[in-house]
């Protein structure tokens, strides 16, 4: 229940954030709002992760220093250049759920990278993102 709770959660803060920085992004640049974004957002991640997990930051292996950053890089930078710039050229009610796909994307990677296994509820799940993107795309 928690972690439908902290999803949830999650996506409550990612919507308003889209919304915000539609309202920055009418002032300023995509990539210095991605920058401004970066900055912010690593100073305050970074505080309350060594404020709650010092030791277990210090205790990871060096490999995993090695999966986060390759995240970070594709995800921070990359992805959210990528999401201002569609935020400033559709708009939040078009760009946001197209963003909102990221779990058809995840899930192939799961599938193909994880080994994770496919059920008939991944299928119904995956089918619904892509007749809603189907939806949101066609829309005029």
């Amino acid at each position: 229940m928690l972690g439908v709770l902290l999803g949830l959660s999650a996506a409550v803060g990612f919507g308003a954030s889209a919304v915000f920085a539609r309202l920055g992004l009418q002032y300023i640049r995509a990539t210095t709002g991605t920058a401004v974004s970066l900055v912010v957002g690593t100073v305050v991640t970074t505080a309350i992760a060594f404020a709650l997990h010092t030791d277990v930051i210090f205790d990871l292996a060096a490999v995993a220093f090695l999966w986060f950053l390759l995240s970070g890089v594709i995800n921070f930078p990359l992805g959210r250049l990528l999401n201002y710039t569609g935020v400033g050229l559709a708009g939040v009610s078009r760009s946001a759920p197209i963003v909102g796909a990221s779990p058809l994307f995840a899930t192939i990677a799961a599938i193909t990278l994880g080994g994770e296994s496919i059920n008939a509820t991944i299928v119904l799940g995956t089918a619904a993102i892509i007749g809603g993107l189907v939806l949101i795309l066609s829309q005029r």
